[in-house]
């Protein structure tokens, strides 16, 4: 088998499938990457019994045939080659790689060992565009669970009912969800959750256009097709939180903030803030502003932002990460900040809709 392919192209292509590549396996087959020819076309496709990712790409041949490279050497070999075409040629288990003056063999694996990948559609999908599957995912990952206590927090939750689509993350301590509406409405409601992992990997693949994704749900599996590229990921059972029941029942007040500055502040009294000396971020609201200070074992910290603030005052204690978490994923210049008392939690909504919602519960603050 042979084939000749544009080295940048080869690269990208590469690149993309071997997200689903383990580095280290007690399966060597699982560290490679699998290559499937057919006339005019070469699929990469990488998989780590949990996700695939299969990327297509035009290449010149009249070969069918499959065999698996070793997937870091074979990267970082099309790393360094000089651009233009490299040509590829396959002999029993020996593969040659040219480029121009170099030439590299390597020792290919058998395909017949590699694991089956199952990129089989249902029969019900929907769609929408790149950039705003893309959105939905950061906006709600950053907030799955890290622990496997509880899996089924370790991915998010696809919710679709009528004409639109939930997607929620949480972790115990915090929860955000991201609404969007469908192009079509769902005949009928339904739900599955998506490792946490899979989804970081597809926010990476996925560009800010309006290129079209295709999401394929079934009853253990999710396919995400868009383009050249497919990736199949196993869901994730379970019952999921109620979330609609977490969400505030008490009266809130409503205060508009601005991110970038409140980032500003936060990010400096995190300066003082590590695993080993972690302490809460205290935020105190008083006659129209937000005074933050921070203690640690190090030093202390004290910084303020001004605010339209007219409630009673308020102190309320919060876990630094988790506030940097949510203001960075809000894209937003200003968002409206939600408060009750200081045991109940803070809501971040943007300004003009309900597109997302970002709760964070605060921390029991002592009582010096």
């Amino acid at each position: 088998m042979k084939f000749t392919c544009d080295r940048a192209v080869l690269a990208q292509g590469v690149a993309t499938a071997s997200r689903a590549v383990l580095g280290r396996s007690s399966l060597p087959v699982l560290e490679g990457l699998l290559l499937s020819l057919s006339p005019g076309c070469l699929q990469l496709t990488g998989y780590d019994m949990e996700t695939g990712i299969r990327c297509s790409i035009p290449a010149q041949t009249k070969d069918t045939g499959e065999f698996v490279l070793p997937c870091s050497t074979f990267s970082d070999i099309l790393k360094k080659l000089p651009e233009g075409e490299v040509f590829v040629e396959t002999e029993g288990d020996e593969v040659t790689i040219t480029a121009g003056y170099s030439v590299f063999n390597l020792i290919g694996i058998g395909a017949e060992n590699y694991p089956p990948v199952n990129f089989q559609k249902e029969s019900f999908c929907f769609s929408m565009d790149q950039k705003t599957l893309r959105s939905m995912i950061l906006q709600t990952v950053f907030s799955v669970s890290q622990s496997d206590s509880k899996p089924v927090h370790t991915g998010c939750l696809f919710h679709l009912e009528d004409d639109e689509l939930e997607v929620v993350g949480v972790d115990g301590y915090r929860l955000a969800i991201r609404r969007e509406k469908l192009q079509v409405p769902v005949e009928q409601p339904m739900q599955f959750v998506v490792p946490g992992r899979t989804l970081l990997e597809l926010s990476r693949i996925l560009t800010d256009s309006d290129t079209e994704v295709t999401i394929w749900p079934s009853k253990r599996s999710v396919v995400f097709e868009s383009e050249n590229i497919v990736i199949v990921t196993r869901t994730i059972e379970g019952e999921f939180l109620n979330y609609k029941n977490a969400l505030p029942k008490i009266p809130m007040f409503t205060l508009t903030v601005n991110v970038k500055e409140f980032l500003d502040c936060l990010d400096r009294a995190s300066l003082l803030i590590s695993e080993k000396q972690r302490s809460p971020v205290r935020l105190f609201f008083q006659n129209g502003e937000m005074k933050l200070t921070c203690v640690t074992p190090i030093g202390s910290v004290s910084d303020k932002l001004m605010l339209d603030y007219n409630e009673p005052p308020l102190e309320i204690g919060f876990n630094n990460r988790f506030l940097l978490d949510a203001f960075k994923n809000t894209g937003e210049s200003e968002v409206r900040m939600q408060l009750a008392t200081s045991l109940a939690p803070m809501v971040l909504r943007p300004m003009e809709d309900d597109r997302f919602l970002f709760l964070i519960l605060p921390v029991r603050l002592r009582v010096d």
